[in-house]
């Protein structure tokens, strides 16, 4: 099955030390899976195969718009999720039913990783149920260099900020959201063949950390999952959200690891559907990353580049991007920038993302305080790409 490419942000940790596969020891037995070496955190993966065109806003039932976008000489087309926010909406709020899907993984080696069951990496719950309590899903005041976007999930705080000229109280559309309902699935088991399984170490939990092919993966979703959650409910118009617990992925051509999460999506008009992939990391294996800074950045990017077509200006050479990208993903150029926020006495870590207007150059920005990012670590717009 051919893939697009894809539009992960959250995804491959920068480079990995001693490299992807290392030697199998010479004592293993003889279902020892390959081993692999965490390394910093980094998210990215182009998949392997064709493109898939974008998607006719019109005819798919996800709540999207479109707009065109001149940036310089060059006009550019984007759909993002939500309604649109240039139009004064007599309801402007959306709200996307998200299916969480908690996959549990068992390799070859007879080694599980359960995201349903708290282990010592994090004794005082599981990471299903801190993702369930987490501002992903849990609305809270947000305060922006102490600019108010008002209660919300942290991704919708930051759609209103990289929107806030017509978000904000004196805008046309101060009451606009992009809301995430969850709807939490069954957990199910994927038993990984010796071929698409790898395993690092890390100090906590089990002591082992689980890796899968991605190619395996994804093909898995497409031709497999996906349609098991469509009996249990799920449509075009809803966010496929699978959640990984001390399980990344890895990428054998080229070989890439390791991938902590992404965004993808299949088929176009009324057959569109996006999903989403990310492990709760509390491995601390990763710098950069904890907890939900993974689901943050993936989500993120879903919202704002739901097709994985949404083009720009080339940008790079910063954040997890060591050359030159094309595209709007929004938490690509700040990957391994989190920021604290404590909810009912849990310290999460989000992500810091950039705005539209960050990537299309628009001057002065439509974001929060004139920023280019949530957090302000970006002030001025992308720089040129070669």
């Amino acid at each position: 099955m051919a893939l697009r490419k894809k539009g992960v942000g959250l995804a491959m940790l920068t480079g990995v030390v001693g490299g992807l596969l290392v030697a199998v020891p010479a004592n293993a037995t003889t279902d020892t899976v390959p081993r692999i070496t965490p390394g910093p955190a980094q998210y990215d993966w182009d998949g392997a195969g064709g493109s898939v065109s974008a998607q006719d806003a019109s005819t798919t039932p996800l709540q999207d718009f479109t707009r065109t976008i001149q940036d310089g000489a060059t006009t550019f087309t984007y759909t993002m999720v939500g309604k649109d926010p240039f139009v004064v909406q007599a309801k402007p709020s959306t709200t996307v039913k998200t299916f969480v899907q908690p996959v549990v993984i068992h390799l070859p080696d007879g080694h599980t990783f359960d995201p349903t069951v708290a282990d010592s990496c994090d004794p005082g719950a599981s990471a299903l149920t801190r993702t369930q309590q987490s501002p992903i899903f849990v609305a809270q005041t947000w305060k922006f260099g102490g600019t108010s976007v008002g209660k919300a999930q942290y991704v919708d705080a930051t759609q209103r900020a990289g929107f806030f000229d017509q978000t904000k109280p004196t805008g046309i559309n101060p009451n606009y959201h992009v809301k995430l309902k969850q709807v939490v699935l069954p957990k199910i088991t994927v038993n990984v063949p010796a071929t698409a399984a790898a395993e690092g170490t890390i100090g906590c939990g089990s002591g082992f950390l689980g890796a899968v092919e991605i190619n395996f993966w994804d093909n898995l979703v497409q031709s497999t999952l996906l349609g098991n959650m469509a009996s249990a409910g799920l449509t075009k118009k809803d966010l496929p959200l699978f959640l990984f617990g001390n399980v990344v992925m890895f990428d054998t051509s080229p070989a890439n690891c390791c991938i902590l999460g992404y965004h993808n999506a299949r088929g176009s008009g009324a057959t569109f559907q996006s999903y989403a992939n990310a492990m709760y990391d509390n491995t601390g294996a990763f710098s950069g990353s904890g907890d939900i800074s993974v689901l943050s950045h993936e989500i993120s990017e879903w919202m704002d580049d739901p097709d994985v077509s949404n083009a720009t200006k080339p940008w790079g050479h910063i954040g997890q991007v060591s050359g030159c990208q094309s595209n709007l993903e929004t938490g690509d150029p700040l990957s391994g920038t989190v920021k604290p926020k404590v909810l009912n006495g849990k310290t999460y870590h989000v992500q810091e993302l950039a705005f539209y207007s960050w990537f299309y150059h628009q001057n002065p920005s439509q974001g929060i305080n004139g920023w280019f990012s949530n957090f302000g670590k970006f002030l001025i717009d992308a720089a040129p790409c070669t």
